[in-house]
């Protein structure tokens, strides 16, 4: 699931900042509401996640 939530965040990132996508047309409301939705969702996949830090090599002394 990691790997999938990384690429959903990148294509969203490249759908906003693709400086090749850019253009001087606003968006419309439709859009600009899909858009929204989009990082929405992946708001919610991120605040589900459990977060797991990896445990230090116990000390051999």
């Amino acid at each position: 699931m990691s790997s999938a939530l990384k690429d959903l965040a990148a294509g969203l990132n490249l759908t906003v900042r693709n400086v090749t996508t850019h253009t001087r047309d606003e968006l419309t409301e439709q859009e600009a509401m899909e858009r929204l939705a989009a990082y929405s969702y992946l708001a919610r996949l991120l605040d589900q996640c459990e977060l797991r830090t990896a445990q230090e090599p116990a000390s051999s002394s």
